[in-house]
């Protein structure tokens, strides 16, 4: 066991496996408010985070399409940001998604938003989260993550202003639907092929991709801009450091295994952006993007 390294604390191994042991896979998925995370969905009334029976924040309901919006930008944390100009990303106008969160600062605008799907993320960048992401900024978290920042940073959970990210294969409090279950639901848009999805109401439930990313852009795609910009997805080059990493100090990317899901969930939100007339445009030069014919625009460029 020397050198192991978790990226979880053991007792979320255990709650894990104590729940789909009990369960089952229909109902394992528990384990993500389990113990002691509470969610009133703002769907219901008055959005509320409860932990371990104390009221923690709000929880706010998702944001309504603005007409008009210039655009939103995407922004993951790619190698290829590395080396662009990342001051141009207008931070106002941007979706900052996990360790991108290192372009927000206490002396920068606050962005549109910040995304976390993930709560190994929270485990292992807790105190950056805390750091970096400015008081009242628009937060979009996963149940996972929700009860990992009530685990670890309650206090900064408050000063925010929480939406909720639900997956419909693994909602909150209800069971895993099966495939006939998330064929049925009306507000998700198939490929032909019928092997990939996007939610069209990401507030109902957002279609899981393999990349936080792709939730953004399910979430961008609902708020109607005029434009969608994506940063540092490159989908590929995974064995180098993320632009915030250094070689002797990286994560491991799953990124790789899922490329394909992801360029097919793309493709998707692709041919939704022609049909509503939003351009969606990519802006890193090595981005797996290119294949499905999101265009390259050197906007980053130095």
């Amino acid at each position: 066991m020397r050198g192991l390294r978790l990226n979880r604390p053991a007792h979320r191994y255990f709650a894990r496996l104590y729940l789909l042991l009990r369960y089952g896979r229909a109902d394992g998925h528990a384990e993500a408010w389990w113990p002691g995370l509470a969610l009133t969905l703002p769907s219901r009334g008055d959005g509320a985070i409860h932990y371990r029976g104390r009221f923690v924040a709000p929880l706010l309901p998702y944001p309504a399409p603005s007409e008009g919006r210039d655009e939103i930008i995407v922004v993951g944390s790619g190698p290829s940001l590395a080396a662009q100009a990342r001051e141009r990303i207008p931070l106002e106008s941007a979706l900052l998604l996990n360790g991108a969160i290192h372009l927000a600062g206490p002396h920068a605008p606050r962005p549109l938003g910040v995304i976390i799907e993930d709560e190994r993320f929270v485990y292992r960048h807790w105190r950056t989260i805390v750091a970096r992401v400015p008081a009242q900024a628009h937060c979009y978290f996963s149940t996972g993550v929700i009860r990992a920042l009530c685990e670890t940073a309650p206090e900064w959970l408050a000063s925010q202003s929480i939406h909720h990210l639900d997956f419909v294969h693994r909602p909150y409090g209800k069971k895993r639907p099966d495939a006939a279950g998330l064929r049925n639901l009306p507000f998700l848009r198939w490929s032909d092929d019928g092997k990939a999805a996007i939610s069209l109401s990401p507030e109902l439930g957002l279609m899981p991709v393999g990349s936080v990313a792709g939730s953004a852009a399910q979430l961008a795609l609902s708020l109607a801009p005029l434009r969608i910009g994506l940063a540092g997805i490159d989908l590929t080059n995974t064995s180098r450091p993320r632009f915030y990493e250094s070689d002797a100090d990286k994560a491991m990317s799953r990124i790789g295994a899922a490329s394909e899901r992801i360029l097919a969930t793309f493709s998707i939100i692709r041919d939704e952006c022609a049909r509503r007339g939003i351009v969606l445009e990519n802006y890193s030069p090595v981005s797996r993007l290119a294949e499905i014919g999101v265009p390259y625009v050197s906007r980053l460029e130095g």
